[in-house]
C-alpha cells in the first residue's frame, strides 16, 4: 500500500504535529524545520523529510531537495488523475478568479483546488499531498515573488489551461518594470501541456504578443475586440448587475455581494472558461457565490457602511476600486483610508501621489495609516496609531473605504474595530 492510499498527512509546522503525520523540514528565511524534526517525532511524527543530515531520533526520508521532492511527488498523483489542469497567474485576482471558477466548473465537474491564498511551491504540493481526491478537474494559484517562481510551478505542473489575469505593478521592487514581470508571468506556458488554452487579458499591451500555434489564444476585457468584454455594471439592493458579451452573445448576471471592476474582470475569465466546457449557467447557482472576505467586503456599522478591502493592494487594485465607489448611488459623505502599498520600492512616493490624486476627485475626506512616519503627504490627514483608525471607522452616515497592503495589519484593524 502506497502513502497517498494510507491518507498520510503532512505538515510543516512542528507544533501542529499529531499521531502518525509526516513532517516535512523546510529551510525558510527565519527557521529552518531540520531544527525541529525530533520535536515533531515526540509529538508523533511518523517519518520526516529532510535533506540535512543530523541525528534524528527517528527514521527518515533523506532526499537532495525537499522543496522540489514534495512537488514532485506531487505533481505525479496530480497529473496522474487530472486531466484538465488550470494555472492562474496575474497580479492581482488569483484567488477570487480561483474559488469562482472553482465555483462555475463544479457544477459539472468534481474539481479539486487549494485552500485560502495558496500559490507557492510548498503551499501548492502541501495542499495536494493532504487534500487531493482524485478530481478531473484541477485549479492552481500560481503566485509570484521572485524570477522564475511561476516557471517553477509551470515545469511541475504542467497546465492545459492558463490564465493570466493582468500584469499590474505588484512586486515591482524586485522585478523593476511592468514588461519583466510580464516576462515572469508569461512563463506559465514554459512547460504547458500542448496542445494548451491560453486565457489572457487582452487589454494589455504586455500579454499581446505572439504565441506559438499549439496555444490557442482566447482574449477578456473591456475593448470590444476581446473575445469576451465587460460591458456595464450597476449596483443594486447589495448585489452587482453586471453585462458581459461573451464569444459573441451578450449576458446578464446577477452576483451575490458588491464586486468591484477588477473582480468582475476576474469573473469574466473564469465565466469565458466555464463556457468553452459548455457548462450551463445557472443563474440561481451563480448567485450563490460569495467573494472570499476583506476582498471589497461591505460591512454595515451604525449608520455607516465599510468596505474592507484590505487584503492586499496595488495602485491598479486602487484604482479599480475607486472606479466601483463612482457607481455607488450612495448618499453619505466618503471617506478613504489608506494603508501603505508594499514592495514597490523607489515608485512608492509616485504611485501613493497617484492613488491620492485619484481619489481627490471621489472622496470627501482621505487618511494615510503611516505608524512609522515614512511619508509627508500635503492637505492629507496621518494616522499613526490603531485607535486613530478606530475613531475614523466610528464617523457616522459615512462610507468609508478601506484599503492597503496586508503587511499594514489594516485588515485587521477593521475586523477587530466590527467585533468588538
Amino acid at each position: 500500500m502506497n502513502e497517498t492510499s494510507k491518507k498520510i498527512h503532512y505538515e510543516i509546522d512542528s507544533r501542529k504535529i499529531k499521531k502518525g503525520d509526516t513532517f516535512i523540514a523546510i529551510k525558510g528565511e527565519k527557521n529552518n524545520g531540520h531544527d525541529f524534526v525530533n520535536n515533531a517525532f515526540k509529538k508523533g511524527a511518523k517519518t520526516a523529510i529532510v535533506e540535512e543530515k543530523r541525528n534524528y531520533i527517528k527514521d527518515v526520508i533523506l532526499v537532495d531537495n525537499v522543496i522540489d521532492y514534495i512537488n514532485k511527488k506531487a505533481s505525479i498523483l496530480l497529473k496522474e488523475k487530472s486531466k484538465i489542469r488550470i494555472g492562474i497567474t496575474g497580479s492581482n485576482g488569483k484567488t477570487t478568479t480561483k474559488f469562482f471558477l472553482y465555483h462555475l466548473l463544479s457544477y459539472g465537474f468534481k474539481v479539486f483546488t487549494t485552500e485560502k491564498n495558496y500559490n507557492t511551491e510548498i503551499g501548492i504540493p502541501l495542499n495536494i499531498l493532504n487534500n487531493f481526491k482524485n478530481q478531473p478537474v484541477s485549479i492552481l494559484e500560481m503566485g509570484l515573488r521572485k524570477e522564475n517562481d511561476i516557471e517553477y510551478l509551470s515545469k511541475y505542473y504542467t497546465p492545459n489551461i492558463e490564465i493570466i489575469l493582468n500584469i499590474g505593478t505588484s512586486h515591482i521592487e524586485f522585478f523593476k518594470t511592468r514588461k519583466k514581470i510580464a516576462e515572469e508571468k508569461l512563463k506559465i506556458i514554459s512547460y504547458a501541456e500542448k496542445p494548451s488554452l491560453l486565457f489572457i487579458n487582452g487589454d494589455e499591451p504586455l500579454l499581446n504578443i505572439e504565441y506559438p500555434e499549439d496555444i490557442k489564444v482566447f482574449r477578456f476585457g473591456e475593448n470590444k475586440d476581446n473575445d469576451g468584454y465587460l460591458i456595464d455594471f450597476e449596483y443594486l439592493n447589495w448585489n452587482t448587475r453586471v453585462y458581459y458579451n461573451i464569444f459573441g452573445e451578450n449576458l446578464m448576471l446577477t452576483l451575490n455581494g458588491i464586486w468591484n471592476k477588477g473582480q468582475l474582470m476576474d469573473a469574466l475569465a473564469s465565466l469565458m472558461v466555464s463556457l468553452y466546457f459548455e457548462i450551463p449557467l445557472d443563474p440561481f447557482y451563480i448567485s450563490s457565490f460569495s467573494l472570499p472576505e476583506k476582498r471589497f467586503e461591505l460591512k454595515k456599522y451604525g449608520t455607516s457602511l465599510i468596505i474592507n478591502d484590505a487584503y492586499n493592494a496595488s495602485k491598479e487594485s486602487f484604482l479599480s476600486g475607486f472606479e466601483s465607489i463612482k457607481k455607488m448611488s450612495i448618499k453619505k459623505k466618503k471617506i478613504l483610508l489608506i494603508g501603505e502599498v508594499l514592495e514597490i520600492g523607489d515608485k512608492s512616493y509616485e504611485y501613493h501621489i497617484e492613488i491620492i490624486e485619484s481619489a481627490k476627485k471621489i472622496f470627501d475626506q482621505i487618511y494615510f495609516y503611516d505608524p512609522k512616519n515614512k511619508f509627508k503627504f500635503n492637505n492629507i490627514s496621518i494616522l499613526h496609531k490603531k485607535e486613530d483608525i478606530f475613531d475614523i471607522l466610528k464617523s457616522e452616515n459615512a462610507l468609508i473605504y478601506v484599503k492597503g497592503s496586508n503587511g499594514t495589519n489594516l485588515w485587521k484593524y477593521v475586523e477587530e474595530f466590527l467585533n468588538d
